[in-house]
């Protein structure tokens, strides 16, 4: 094989294709790789990566590790039919992934989920109709419900939920902080 002046050996235009070939199949393999560890990442992005309430009556009860009842927690409602649902979803989860991270206590209601019967349902809108202004017919989603000291503070029905997940993340939604 023949070199140049500098000492470079010259190549032949197989060579030459093989290394071009070599390097787009080694960029493949990165770029797989990449897209591999990022779905690894955001496992976050789904709905079935948190605590799912599968009984509205245990939704108002959850103990900790030590059978503890806690008394700050928030419950998002949510419906897989639901269009606002799915619009604010990545909006939302990415919210409830940080208060998780946070050691804040959410947990996920899917109205689809639910396997109690109508007495317990009811029960549960009881529950949530004393703090609400107005008197619920059903649970509405997208909607949140906030409880502080074992009681249901708050309910919320709607996107303005976003502002009041991002003060709970933020550490500034007040009845949290006495």
């Amino acid at each position: 094989m023949a070199t140049y002046k500098k000492g470079f050996k010259k190549q032949k235009a197989e060579q030459v294709l093989l290394k071009v070939i070599l390097g787009v199949i080694l960029a493949v393999i990165v770029f797989i790789a990449i897209v591999f560890v990022y779905d690894l990442s955001t496992k976050w992005k789904n709905y079935s990566h948190y605590t799912q309430i599968t009984e509205y009556a245990d939704a108002l009860s959850f103990t900790d590790d030590g059978d503890v009842p806690l008394e700050d927690y928030v419950i998002y409602v949510y419906q897989d039919s639901c269009d606002v649902c799915t619009e604010i979803k990545n909006d939302v989860l990415k919210l409830v992934n940080e208060i998780d991270k946070n050691d804040g206590e959410i947990f996920l209601l899917s109205t689809s989920g639910v396997t109690d019967a109508a007495e317990e349902y009811d029960d549960f809108l009881v529950t949530v109709d004393a703090a609400y202004d107005e008197l619920l017919d059903d649970i509405y989603t997208p909607s949140i419900i906030i409880i502080v000291d074992g009681e249901v503070h708050e309910y919320i029905i709607g996107v303005t939920l976003l502002d009041t997940l991002e003060s709970i993340e933020a550490g500034t939604y007040e009845p949290f902080n006495n």
